[in-house]
């Protein structure tokens, strides 16, 4: 059997099968590498991080227990929630999605593993990225070095 790779008629392919999501097999991730990345990608990356954190915190876990309870790889969550240029296992997304009861495809989208043709869902991950950090005040440390790297900047 001879497997078409031509670009266009894979990702027309892709999106027949579901309206949101391209997936197709293992050549999504090639595709990805294959074209450059535009300007304005939508931080999913950082919105599956902090929601992984957030979700953990709210359930009292452990990275530990966590991994534990959804059957992942210690290493793996590690790398999921400290290296932002990681891509998470198909599996372990798979097995965060039925611990979560949550959809696997949206997940598997915000891990960077599918590609998101739906505004709202890029909407919603972008409000959910830039509200997720806890807004805390500067120590008075930080002010001052502030203060003075702003006057240096404005002097120059």
């Amino acid at each position: 059997m001879i497997m078409n790779k031509n670009r266009d008629w894979l990702v027309r392919r892709a999106e027949q099968e579901d309206g949101c999501f391209v997936s197709v097999g293992g050549l999504v991730e090639a595709l990805e590498q294959a074209e450059q990345a535009p300007s304005n990608v939508i931080p999913f990356k950082h919105a599956f991080v902090r929601f992984l954190q957030l979700v953990r915190r709210d359930r009292k876990l452990s990275m530990e227990q966590f991994a534990k309870k959804v059957d992942i790889d210690l290493v793996e969550l590690l790398k999921i929630e400290t290296d932002e240029q990681y891509t998470p296992a198909i599996r372990t997304v798979h097995q965060i999605a039925e611990f979560l009861k949550i959809p696997e495809k949206k997940l598997m989208a915000l891990a960077g593993l599918l590609r998101v043709k739906d505004a709202q869902f890029q909407n919603a991950a972008l409000k959910f990225a830039a509200r997720s950090k806890p807004v805390e005040r500067l120590s008075q440390e930080e002010q001052s070095a502030l203060e003075e790297y702003v006057k240096f900047l404005c002097e120059r």
